[in-house]
């Protein structure tokens, strides 16, 4: 009986090992399973989201993870990281009532602060024959300002209240700019949207444009951000937070939308360090009369600036340059039209010496001439908040 238990008793033992060996097995491909669909899913979705190369607003191939300039890498993080720095800039008049004088605010506009300490860009036809000057900084409150000083010709004002510890905006560099690339535009329409956001893309950069009652002829940068009154002085940004212009005028015209016009941030910045040094811009001097000048014969130059009329006592008289010679570069860079012409001498200073290109009876000649410095004169001033481009007209008067 015993020898039989012993034998029916060994099918048994070898029925849980086999119970164990399947279970293992199961167990083993189930994790085997696990192991492949991990893979192929992270073989898949991987290549999916790499980082790939992005075109930044300065043009540059850069990671996706470049330096961010906020806590964020949206828009909506950047325009509340430099918000604080827009302001509202308030003119202020005496007006005479029934024998007595009260002041009383007779122009909003925007601005920007461009350091810690207090100093504020704006337009100058914001503050032009102000009595006195206010700042509202919102959540901070209203401050006087003083004008340290403005300049007529750029439509640029600075200005500089008693703070410290603010939120400024750097100012970044417009030769940089892209046709194309984001660009916002934050002010104070109608002196009662503070810090209103619009934004849009760059429509155009070196645009020429005439405003009336001025001598002076820039290249303004064009957007189809919304400029409306009151955003007059406020900055023009780009995705990185930097001032690439102050937005000054629009073009107005009867179906006419889209057309906002900023002064470049390379000229803000020599009209600023100006001022702070000199308490005016110092502009150097050539002495010639000027006017566009466009040839389509095929003969060259097609391109360049005519000189109409020379003041012989003039730095551009003493080296020869007469009526007739054609303009077409300033120490290699090229000039195509007035605006140009003005920038690129806008880059130096009395006294220094530029290489003159032009070409006189179609033939290409250079001179060396060392600039003078311009005469100080102030032109007859128009509202800059809206302007209407201008006819070309022949020989202007745009001595440079």
């Amino acid at each position: 009986m015993e020898n039989n238990n012993e034998y029916n008793a060994r099918p048994r033992r070898r029925g849980l090992w086999a119970f164990i060996g399947y279970l293992s097995f199961g167990v083993l491909g189930i994790l085997l399973g696990v192991f492949l669909v991990y893979g192929l899913c992270t073989y898949f979705f991987t290549e999916e989201t790499e980082e790939l190369p992005v075109e930044t607003a300065n043009g540059l191939l850069e990671e996706t993870q470049i330096e961010p300039v906020s806590p964020g890498s949206g828009l909506p993080d950047i325009i509340e990281l430099v918000m604080p720095a827009v302001v509202g800039v308030n003119k202020h008049v005496y007006i005479s009532r029934f024998g007595e004088q009260s002041l009383q605010e007779i122009e909003s506009g925007s601005g920007v602060i461009v350091s810690s300490d207090g100093y504020i860009i704006t337009n100058q036809h914001v503050v032009e024959n102000g009595d006195k000057i206010t700042v509202l900084i919102p959540d901070k409150g209203r401050f006087e300002a003083e004008l340290i000083g403005s300049d007529a010709l750029t439509d640029l004002a600075l200005l500089r209240i008693e703070a410290s510890g603010l939120t400024d905006m750097a100012i970044g560099d417009s030769d940089k700019v892209r046709v194309g690339e984001t660009a916002v535009a934050i002010g104070n329409p109608l002196g009662y949207f503070q810090q209103s956001v619009t934004a849009g893309i760059i429509s155009a950069i070196g645009r020429q444009v005439r405003v009336p009652g001025s001598e002076y002829v820039y290249t303004f940068i064009q957007t189809d951000a919304l400029v409306n009154p009151g955003n007059s002085g406020g900055p023009l940004v780009n995705i990185k937070g930097e001032i690439i212009g102050i937005n000054t005028a629009k073009i107005s015209l009867v179906g006419v939308e889209g057309i906002g016009l900023a002064i470049p941030s390379n000229t803000v910045k020599r009209v600023m360090n100006d001022l702070l040094e000199h308490g005016r811009v110092i502009r150097p001097h050539l002495g010639v009369v000027i006017d566009d000048w466009i040839d389509y014969s095929g003969l060259e130059p097609e391109k360049g600036v005519l000189i109409v009329d020379v003041d012989p006592a003039s730095a551009a008289g003493q080296v020869g340059l007469i009526p007739g010679d054609i303009i077409v570069a300033i120490d290699g860079q090229d000039v195509l039209y007035l605006a140009q012409l003005f920038d690129r001498l806008f880059s130096y200073y009395p006294g220094d010496t530029v290489t003159v290109i032009y070409y006189r009876d179609g033939q290409r000649t250079e001179v060396a001439v060392t600039l003078g410095e311009r005469p100080e004169f102030l032109p007859a001033q128009a509202e800059q908040e809206e302007v209407e481009p201008e006819p070309e007209e022949p020989a202007d008067d745009l001595s440079e």
